[in-house]
């Protein structure tokens, strides 16, 4: 059997459903990605994308560097944020608190989201590169 080629197996997988899927993580305000009060809470936005109409009943996990730092229960991100739970796609705004004891000045991390749906089907883990800043800088 013949493999087929990049642009198929894509094609198939947006035919069958594909699963759920997030895509641009991005910090919610562009002039400033940290809480005023907190600079190590990022304040994040996804889009997600779910044809099952069922990721308000699962989970999404918060990672730092391929490392999940903590899940949240995405029922009360969606009822908090007014985003019906049979949603099939919108914005959720995530505020991402990072672990200092894992982080230097000057350091790159990535963070990622990654969600699962209430099939427990997981999406794709999407992600963004941030350069902590701590102190006051010359």
């Amino acid at each position: 059997m013949k493999p087929l080629p990049p642009l198929a197996l894509f094609a198939f997988s947006v035919a069958c459903g594909g699963g759920p899927h997030l895509s641009n993580l991005r910090c919610r305000d562009a002039s400033r990605c940290t809480d005023v009060e907190d600079p190590l809470k990022l304040l994040l936005a996804v889009d997600f994308q779910d044809e099952s109409k069922t990721l308000s009943a699962g989970a999404l996990e918060l990672r730092l560097g391929g490392q999940t730092q903590r899940a949240i229960a995405l029922a009360d991100a969606f009822a908090a944020q007014g985003i019906a739970k049979d949603a099939t796609r919108g914005t959720l705004a995530i505020d991402d608190d990072l672990v200092l004891n894992q982080l230097q000045n000057g350091q790159e991390v990535t963070v990622s989201l990654l969600a699962t749906n209430g099939r427990r089907e997981q999406t794709n883990e999407a992600d963004a590169k941030f350069t902590v800043r701590l102190g006051a800088g010359p």
